[in-house]
């Protein structure tokens, strides 16, 4: 701890600018009153997992699960749960469907210890680990009855109960949880103590770091001591997120290892495989947890995961990523297996995102994906046979592409999110993987407004010029001449609409497949 500058009248040091609070102002931990492992005990009791796929809305939910597991994941949590929705007394009927959406007891499948049923008569790598442990459930909360309300609804259906801690979208400043409680010690430790003080089973906890590394190591403290058995580290403030992500902070995440005497799993800057080892050398972490690297390759902790042919000639190296075409079969025969419904809004962004690369090249089958949907009124394969015919069709077109020349090598200019963007590519992390195998996603460059409309007006001219060349006018036409013109409303509006396409990134389409900002709508709605 620094050296304080002030004592606060609240307990708080004062260590120039940053206020930590002392833990000798909060309550004991107290005394649970059911049995309890300790924590590495605990930790231990579910195969000391090391491969972590992190907590995801309308991602990590179970067919994704068990897709993760097949691949090498050890632990996998799900989706975040709002307590308030999942606990809500005045609503039986609203509530009902909020369960059944984001853990559906009914089929028995969600949070299941033994194989699966519905999947054990289906052939195929994996399916002797098709159970659903070990599970985390994470709430998010801001009132500790209501938390444990919900909590108490999964107790038996799942290894731990995880807070969350880290969210930083805008609808957890509205809704008041996630990384916007990190202004509240006393509320997460009053959030995090009635948990482990009144639940069966462990209560875990998923942080995002501050700028100072003695106020996190602090923070860090203050989960264990309110009885926090895992801690989860997501290595970057509230603020790194969408283009100012950035890479997470492995040394920060090394500092709280070193100080809390709990198992920790480091979260950030796992995109590849290799990245997994890395990580734990940098970090000393118990485990380590993947969120988007999971999305684009769920083989991406896969101990020994194998080479795959980068292209159908004798000459083109291998790679350690799989298939996307592979991968998506594989996903929707678990899905159509599962008795427990999967969300349309769920297949089709995780469609999107395994598909990426593809999808860059063959943009006009983002349409089709975008027009599928899961048939609730069928049964087995009939649920998803436009999801199915996509796939089918993606993979015809890449089997073409597969025999290709012009794709042995980097396409110039590089495909929009490619590995090409990687500053440092090197063992483990090439320089150019194929479109048609599982990679990472680049985020390109934000773009400036004033470059963004002087592109805009650029794209416009120059569709009045080839309006007016078409008829045979005299070129060219000055944009500024038709502001007011029925013709340039015509051209705006064909320019925008096609610009709004063409802008379209990974984690969106033509169709609404921007799965962060629907699954943020959706949230609000609840709320």
């Amino acid at each position: 701890m620094p050296e304080a500058v002030a004592t606060t009248a609240c307990g708080s040091m004062e260590v120039g600018p940053v206020v930590i609070p002392q833990l000798d102002s909060f309550p004991p931990t107290g005394t649970p009153k059911h049995a309890k492992m300790g924590s590495w005990e605990f930790y231990r009791s579910i195969g000391s997992p090391r491969r972590v796929v992190a907590p995801m809305v309308d991602q990590s939910e179970l067919a994704w699960r068990i897709l993760s597991r097949r691949y090498g994941s050890d632990l996998v949590y799900t989706p975040m749960i709002n307590a308030k929705l999942f606990a809500d007394e005045n609503s039986k009927k609203k509530k009902v469907k909020y369960q059944e959406v984001n853990f559906n007891r009914e089929h028995a499948e969600e949070g299941a210890s033994s194989p699966i049923a519905s999947l054990l008569s289906n052939e195929g790598e994996g399916s002797s680990k098709d159970t659903d442990r070990p599970l985390f459930v994470q709430f998010c909360s801001n009132d500790p009855e209501t938390l444990l309300k919900a909590a108490k609804v999964v107790e038996d259906r799942c290894d731990a109960v995880d807070l969350n801690l880290g969210c930083p979208q805008h609808i957890a400043r509205r809704g008041h949880y996630g990384s916007y409680l990190m202004e509240d010690w006393s509320l997460i430790f009053s959030l995090i103590n009635i948990l482990h003080v009144n639940l069966k089973v462990p209560v875990t906890a998923k942080m995002r770091v501050y700028e100072s590394v003695e106020k996190t190591i602090t923070y860090a403290r203050l989960l264990e001591r309110a009885g926090a058995q895992i801690i989860t580290v997501h290595g970057r403030t509230r603020n790194m997120k969408g283009h100012l992500t950035g890479l997470a902070d492995w040394a920060k995440i090394r500092a709280v290892k070193e100080a809390v005497n709990v198992p920790v799993f480091a979260n950030g800057n796992v995109l590849y495989p290799q990245d997994f080892y890395d990580a734990l050398a940098a970090t000393g972490a118990d485990g380590v947890m993947s969120a988007e690297g999971n999305l684009y390759n769920p083989a991406i902790m896969l101990p020994n995961p194998p080479k795959q042919p980068s292209a159908m000639f004798p000459n083109a190296p291998e790679l350690p990523l799989p298939s996307i075409v592979k991968m998506a079969h594989e996903y929707l025969d678990i899905v159509c297996s599962l008795r427990t419904p999967t969300q349309s809004s769920a297949i089709k962004a995780h469609l999107f995102r395994l598909c990426r690369p593809a999808l860059e090249v063959h943009r006009d089958l983002r349409e089709q994906l975008g027009k599928s949907h899961f048939d609730h009124t069928a049964s087995g394969a009939d649920k998803i046979v436009t999801y199915r015919a996509f796939v089918d069709e993606l993979e015809r077109r890449l089997q073409v592409d597969m025999h290709d020349v012009k794709w042995l090598t980097q396409p110039e200019p590089p495909l929009p999110g490619s590995v090409s963007h990687l500053t440092q590519p090197g063992e483990g992390r090439p320089a150019y993987v194929p479109h048609w195998l599982a990679q990472p996603y680049f985020r390109p460059p934000l773009v400036h407004e004033e470059d963004q409309n002087a592109e805009d007006k650029l794209a416009r001219q120059k569709r009045v010029e080839e309006s007016a060349k078409q008829k045979q006018r005299t070129p060219p036409v000055d944009i500024d001449d038709l502001q007011n013109s029925d013709e340039l409303n015509v051209i705006n509006k064909h320019a925008d609409e096609k610009h709004t396409h063409a802008r379209s990134e990974s984690d969106s389409s033509a169709h609404a497949l921007d799965q962060e900002s629907a699954a943020e709508k959706k949230r609000a709605k609840l709320e």
